[in-house]
C-alpha cells in the first residue's frame, strides 16, 4: 500500500457509504475466490516465462489522482477539478501470489506549490493480477481541489482556482477473465514477476461496480460561468454504477524483451445518480459507459525488467440535467530484478507459493 503524504480523515460514513463499503468488500473476495478456483495454470511457455517461484524486488515512482470533470456542451469546454498530489517513491516485492508496496511522497521530490492549494487525502488503489483474472480495486478520499485550467474562472485568469471545501468519495471494483491466458500474459507488463516473449492478445469478459459522491459548500460550477452549463447550482452528486463489460489487451513484443501492452475495457452499467441543486434532489437513471485503461511499455528479461505503467478508470453518470465525468488513476515508473529465496527465506513464505 501506498502511503500519501497526508490523510483525509473520513469520520462516520453515511448508511449509503456503509452499504457501498459492503458491496464492495464482497465483491472483492467473490472476484478472488473466483481466481483462485481454477488450479489448471499450465500455459504456453512458446508465449511467455512466469517467475512465481523468485521474488520479484522493484524500486518505483508513482503519482496517483482522481479528478473531477464537469462535461460542457459541444462548444464550451469541461470544467476540470484536480488534485495536488504528491509523486512517490517506493520498495516493493511479489512473490507467488502476494505483493506488498510501500511508498512515501517524500520533500525532495516535491516542490510546495501553494498556488494549487492543499488536498489531504488517503487515496488505496489495488490492482491484482492472477494468470487468468484481473482484479482493480479503489478507494478514494480526498478533500481541497484546484480548476483546470487556470481559466477556468475568468476573473482570475493568472491564478488557480482553488476549491478546499470539495470533497470526494469515491469506492470502486472491476473483475475481468483473461481469455486467452495461456498465451497472453497481463502480468508481465503489470506486475513484472512474468515475461512475455512473444506478441499475443486475448478478449477480457467481466465487470464493474462504483459508488461515490462528491459535494461542496457551494455551486460546483464557478457563478462566472454558471450560465453556460447545464450543471449550474448543484452542490452535490451521488452515483452508483453496476453493470458488465468488455474489452481487449495485446501486448506486441520486439526481439523477445521490449514490449508495449495495451488494454482497454467498456462496461454499460446502470447508473442511479441524484444530485442537489438549490436544496432540491434531481434523480435520474441511465446506462453510462465506463473505461477502465492500461498501457505498459518496457524492458523484460530473466532477472530484470524497466517500465511505465499508467492505469486509468474513467465513470461516467448522468444527472437530471448535465453529465459528470470522475477520473482515478495510477502512473508508475519501475525497476525490478527477480532472485531466488534462500531456504530458509523460502520455507517462511510457502503459503503465497501458486500453481505453476
Amino acid at each position: 500500500m501506498e502511503q500519501p503524504a497526508s490523510h483525509f480523515a473520513a469520520g462516520s460514513p453515511r448508511k449509503a457509504e456503509q452499504v457501498a463499503f459492503i458491496v464492495f468488500v464482497c465483491f472483492f473476495f467473490s472476484l478472488k475466490g473466483f481466481a483462485q478456483t481454477d488450479s489448471s495454470n499450465k500455459f504456453d511457455r512458446d508465449y511467455y516465462e512466469s517467475y512465481t517461484d523468485l521474488i520479484t524486488s522493484r524500486l518505483y515512482f508513482s503519482q496517483k489522482y482522481t479528478s473531477l470533470r464537469i462535461r460542457g456542451s459541444e462548444r464550451v469546454r469541461d470544467l476540470q477539478y484536480r488534485p495536488n498530489t504528491t509523486l512517490n517513491f517506493g520498495v516493493g516485492a511479489t512473490y507467488g501470489w502476494f505483493t506488498l508496496n510501500l511508498a512515501y511522497g517524500f520533500d525532495f521530490l516535491n516542490r510546495a506549490d501553494e498556488t494549487k492549494g492543499k488536498t489531504r487525502y488517503l487515496d488505496l488503489q489495488s490492482h491484482i493480477y492472477t494468470r487468468k483474472m484481473s482484479i482493480d480495486l479503489f478507494g478514494q478520499f480526498y478533500k481541497g481541489f484546484y480548476g483546470y485550467p487556470k481559466k477556468m474562472a475568468p476573473q482570475q485568469e493568472d491564478q488557480w482556482y482553488l476549491r478546499p471545501d470539495i470533497r470526494m468519495r469515491h469506492f470502486g471494483a472491476a473483475g475481468y477473465y483473461i481469455y486467452n491466458w495461456k498465451k497472453f500474459s497481463l502480468r508481465s507488463a503489470m506486475l513484472q514477476n512474468e515475461w512475455q516473449k512473444r506478441s499475443a492478445g486475448t478478449l477480457l469478459i467481466g465487470g464493474e461496480f462504483y459508488y461515490g459522491q462528491t459535494k461542496g459548500d457551494s455551486a460546483l460550477v464557478p457563478s462566472a460561468v454558471a450560465d453556460n452549463y447545464k450543471q449550474a447550482g448543484v452542490t452535490r452528486i451521488r452515483y452508483f454504477d453496476i453493470g458488465p463489460g468488455v474489452g481487449y489487451a495485446y501486448t506486441a513484443v520486439l526481439e523477445q524483451h521490449f514490449f508495449a501492452t495495451g488494454s482497454l475495457t467498456m462496461s454499460l452499467p446502470l447508473s442511479f445518480q441524484k444530485q442537489w441543486r438549490d436544496g432540491i434532489k434531481e434523480s435520474r437513471l441511465s446506462v453510462s459507459p465506463d473505461l477502465l485503461t492500461r498501457i505498459g511499455i518496457g524492458y523484460n528479461s530473466d532477472r530484470s525488467t524497466f517500465s511505465i505503467m499508467w492505469v486509468n478508470s474513467t465513470v461516467q453518470t448522468k444527472g437530471k440535467q448535465g453529465e459528470y465525468a470522475i477520473q482515478t488513476g495510477n502512473v508508475r515508473l519501475n525497476a525490478a530484478y527477480r532472485f531466488e529465496p534462500g531456504p530458509k527465506l523460502k520455507r517462511t513464505i510457502k503459503i503465497f507459493d501458486v500453481a505453476q
